[in-house]
């Protein structure tokens, strides 16, 4: 008996439909017609969210089975029909790939697994590593997608959540579903391991309007759950579903750094820094801010108009305040780096104060300044006393020590929200894909 791990990317399009999940699932059911075992459970792998050329959420898909030697060859007769029939490619971002290696992964696959998170990667490098792995690669139009694929097959799941999609087929385009959201809202509360779900008033989260065959799906940190939360959500359309393992959620993308001139042009990087100018909205509603290192290394942070509420809660950030990042950095503004922010933890905040000026011992007049240099006077008895100097009061500032996020339609795949429930994950034997509802 033979290990099969088969990688695919980079088969759907953003604004023409499809989804790599969705081609997923349909290899989960070419492939079980033939003598093969699904070893663990299908894999969903966000990489770099930064890459320019990514097509959705850059997300690649691995299957894991076990079967007869030799199987190979049925197994990319399967994976090139499929991929040939289903992809889009009439977008020029998509440009499939996919890899299967017989036996055990090999570490240099894990490797890029790790790299694929933080880097833009030479497609000419990842291919000479799946040949010397002796891996069976076949891409399409320039073969970017292998990147990803191979990437897959290496991913790291130590750290990991889960997602049950509900797919319609995927020939539907349109933008719409048919979800009744109060049974979405009662799959939330009745689960409380799930999330992403829907937002603080309710609104779903989960449902996609772009053209793919998503209709929605259901995130939580135990399987079980997230299978039983999507069966109680009422949906109309659907075709079959999937229980994803996967990476979302984990921060897998985030680099810790120590400087500010460590920072890489579309890497994802946490940083403890001061801030060092108030923040100040721009044209557009986004805010900007500069922070440097202990190096005196400057960057600018920016929090866009899409995370709503949260400019508002760092809007109150003050230069001195000692705070904690997390962002992506673009490549554009080189040597003035800026990082889009996906959160903040404020760790110490300078002191604040205000300077009012004393009432008049006299007369309790107000009183003001003469000038420069020259103290004060009773505005309505002319009294001029030494004793009389401006107060200084601290001011109690509107932060407080602690993380702040965006609301959850800001969150990226990857993002991990402080929300996130902590358990031990309970045993599952139940099934991993089907037709149907679930």
């Amino acid at each position: 008996m033979t290990r099969y791990h088969i990688g695919v990317d980079s088969t759907d399009s953003a604004t023409m439909g499809m989804c790599t999940t969705y081609l997923g699932a349909v290899l989960l059911e070419k492939l079980s017609d033939i003598p093969l075992e699904l070893l663990s459970p299908p894999e969903l792998i966000r990489l770099n969210p930064n890459v320019p050329w990514k097509t959705r959420g850059n997300g690649a898909v691995c299957l894991r089975f076990e079967g007869p030697d030799g199987l190979w060859e049925d197994i990319l007769f399967i994976l090139e029909n499929t991929i040939w029939n289903m992809s889009v490619f009439e977008d020029p971002q998509t440009n499939p790939g996919c890899v299967i290696v017989q036996g055990e992964v090999p570490e240099s696959f894990k490797e890029i697994y790790q790299r694929a998170l933080h880097e833009i990667l030479d497609l000419d490098m990842v291919k000479e590593v799946g040949f010397t792995a002796d891996a069976i690669l076949k891409g399409w139009k320039n073969e970017r997608g292998l990147i990803g694929a191979l990437a897959a097959v290496g991913a790291d799941l130590s750290e990991h959540t889960y997602e049950a999609i509900l797919y319609r087929p995927g020939g539907v385009k349109d933008r719409e579903r048919k979800v009744d959201i109060s049974s979405l809202q009662k799959a939330t509360n009745s689960y409380p391991t799930t999330f992403f779900n829907v937002d603080e008033k309710g609104d779903p989260v989960c449902i996609p309007h772009s053209p793919c065959p998503v209709i929605l799906g259901i995130r939580g940190v135990d399987p079980s759950d997230c299978l039983e939360a999507l069966k109680l959500v009422e949906a109309e359309g659907y075709e079959r579903w999937v229980l994803w393992k996967t990476n979302q959620h984990t921060d897998s993308h985030i680099e810790m750094v120590d400087d500010i001139s460590e920072l890489k042009p579309y890497s994802s990087i946490s940083a403890e820094v001061i801030v060092d100018s108030l923040p100040k909205y721009r044209d557009g509603g986004h805010l900007f801010f500069t922070v440097k290192d202990n190096g005196d290394h400057t960057a600018v942070c920016a929090a866009y108009e899409p995370t709503k509420e949260f400019r508002g809660k760092i809007s109150g950030l003050a230069p001195g305040d000692r705070i904690r990042v997390w962002g992506s950095v673009r490549k554009e503004d080189v040597p003035d780096i800026t990082i889009n922010l996906e959160k903040i933890e404020i760790k110490d905040l300078i002191g604040q104060y205000s300077d009012s000026n004393p009432r008049c011992p006299k007369c309790n007049g107000s009183t003001g300044s003469m000038g420069k240099g020259q103290g004060l006077r009773c505005k309505k008895c002319g009294y001029r006393g030494e004793e009389m100097t401006p107060i200084r009061e601290k001011v109690e500032r509107s932060l407080k020590i602690g993380l702040i996020e965006p609301p959850p339609d800001a969150w990226r795949h990857l993002f991990k929200p402080s929300s996130i429930p902590e358990l031990k994950e309970k045993p599952y034997n139940g099934p991993w894909w089907g037709s149907g509802a679930p």
